[in-house]
């Protein structure tokens, strides 16, 4: 929950200027290397190449551990330029429209999986031509608490 305070406070102070091809924040993420299987939880998309922009993204999210994990329907994208990753940025008002777009809300059981469909046009983004990862993030219920991120690439052509 605090990584979404965060990453909305971030979204409203931060503004994009008008020669950026793409909504992006000044700065790397501070995670540049996040793995698609981490502590038994992962994140496969059913495609990996989309030829243009893709509208939606659909997701297997599996929990090979045995702890339960929540999360809800919030991701991030990030996009690669000059080898680093930077967060993509979106207008708060999706909070507005999508008040399930959040971190929790649904739980993963052990051994569970699911699948997931995250709109980009939801977001109000379109995906130029390059490389970027879904970033998802899932957090214990019980203690001792703490959060996993996943995240899958995929490219844009």
């Amino acid at each position: 929950m605090k990584r979404f305070i965060i990453f909305a406070l971030i979204l409203i102070l931060t503004g994009c200027g008008k020669d950026d091809p793409l909504p992006i924040l000044p700065d790397p993420t501070p995670d540049q290397v996040i793995q698609s299987v981490e502590e038994g939880l992962s994140l496969e998309l059913l495609e990996d190449s989309y030829e243009g922009p893709p509208s939606e993204i659909t997701t297997i999210i599996r929990n090979d551990s045995s702890i339960d994990f929540s999360y809800g329907e919030f991701y991030t994208i990030e996009v690669s330029v000059d080898g680093q990753w930077y967060m993509m940025t979106y207008s708060d008002a999706v909070f507005l429209r999508n008040q399930r777009f959040k971190d929790t809300g649904h739980l993963l059981l052990a051994g569970g999986k699911a699948r997931q469909t995250f709109s980009i046009e939801a977001l109000g983004l379109k995906l130029l031509p390059g490389e970027y990862r879904l970033v998802k993030s899932f957090s214990t219920h019980v203690d001792p608490f703490y959060e996993v991120s996943v995240a899958a690439t995929f490219s844009v052509k």
